[in-house]
């Protein structure tokens, strides 16, 4: 992404960012179960944030909606007939199934919204899914297997990677999620379906650099310089992965002995790994941004690990650190992922 191109939403020929009613939707999870954890209570602030930021960039009719379920989101739309949402909608009710409900909500209203489509948002929820995907398109991912209780203890190469199927940020990820045996295979492919439901992915560890790439776009694409998660101060006694706790625990070890920093990359790989970045967007159908996260494997060579459409926006995490590096404001970032939308909606208004 070109630093010194202007913010999107000030950029859309006949919407000036002044005249839209522009609504801030995100989820009010905090009496769902799990709505004490962290992660839930940051989208609230991160929302806050993000109204606030648009404000300063020209959208001064920008407003902000926190739902509880759909029926707080119905209303929204039928009483206010805002012309774009900036939709941060993780969940409803604690639960992230709901996501891609509200997009497929958002579709049918007909209202512009930031952030990708309902059947993108399902597919990538789906890591196993995802993994498929991608592999069948020829983007280079670990080898990964979906497993159930009864199928945990199926061989598999160790070091294996296990994570739940179906939730983000980081969720049910932890010091035990790196296993070297088949005992502890079983064992923990036993313990997050009994934990979270569903299934679990077993996928090969890959033990090279951690990298995450933002992307952005509708038609065309660009990237911000990629960055590396540097594990230098991570506790000994956990494998250098990102867990839980140290994306969300402020007062832990691994919280602490984690920063992100400007990739360490010779220039012909990190050229492969914007291409890689790229094409995985590109391939699930991600819109207006994401965040694409790619290990490299004990030749050196990354793969993607996982691709997280409408990732967190919020001050001072990934991507806001990686835009602020190249001179790009909070308020600005968020301004031209809305300007993604304002142009859809501009769009519909010429259409004849």
């Amino acid at each position: 992404m070109d630093n010194a191109s202007p913010a999107a939403g000030h950029a859309v020929p006949g919407m000036a960012p002044d005249a839209v009613r522009l609504i801030v939707l995100a989820s009010d999870d905090r009496d769902a179960p799990g709505g004490d954890r962290p992660d839930v209570r940051e989208v609230i602030d991160a929302a806050t944030e993000i109204r606030d930021g648009l404000v300063r960039q020209g959208f001064t009719q920008a407003g902000l909606c926190l739902a509880r379920d759909l029926g707080d989101i119905r209303r929204l739309l039928a009483d206010d007939r805002p012309q774009v949402v900036f939709n941060l909608i993780e969940s409803l009710k604690g639960r992230e199934g709901w996501e891609s409900a509200v997009a497929a909500l958002l579709e049918r209203s007909g209202v512009a919204f930031t952030g990708s489509p309902a059947l993108v948002l399902r597919t990538c929820l789906d890591k196993g899914l995802c993994m498929q995907e991608l592999h069948r398109a020829g983007v280079p991912v670990p080898r990964s297997e979906v497993r159930t209780p009864a199928t945990a203890g199926r061989p598999f190469p160790f070091p294996a990677f296990v994570k739940p199927r179906r939730t983000d940020g980081s969720v049910g990820i932890d010091a035990g999620s790196v296993v070297r045996d088949p005992d502890a295979l079983a064992a923990r492919v036993r313990q997050l379906c009994d934990t979270f439901g569903g299934e679990a992915l077993v996928q090969e560890y890959l033990p090279g650099k951690e990298i995450n790439v933002a992307v952005f776009g509708d038609r065309e694409l660009t990237a911000l310089w990629p960055a590396e998660i540097d594990f230098t101060g991570f506790p000994q006694d956990v494998p250098p992965i990102v867990t839980y706790r140290a994306k969300w625990d402020e007062h832990s070890p691994e919280f602490t002995g984690t920063t992100s920093v400007r990739a360490r990359l010779d220039p012909g790989l990190e050229r492969r790994v914007l291409r890689i970045a790229m094409l995985a967007f590109r391939t699930l159908g991600v819109r207006d941004y994401g965040r694409v996260d790619l290990r490299l494997d004990a030749q050196g060579q990354p793969r993607v690990i996982e691709v997280n459409p409408n990732s967190d926006l919020a001050e001072g995490t990934g991507i806001a650190r990686q835009a602020a590096r190249q001179g790009i404001s909070h308020p600005e970032l968020v301004a031209r992922v809305a300007g993604f939308a304002l142009a859809r909606a501009a769009s519909r208004k010429e259409a004849p």
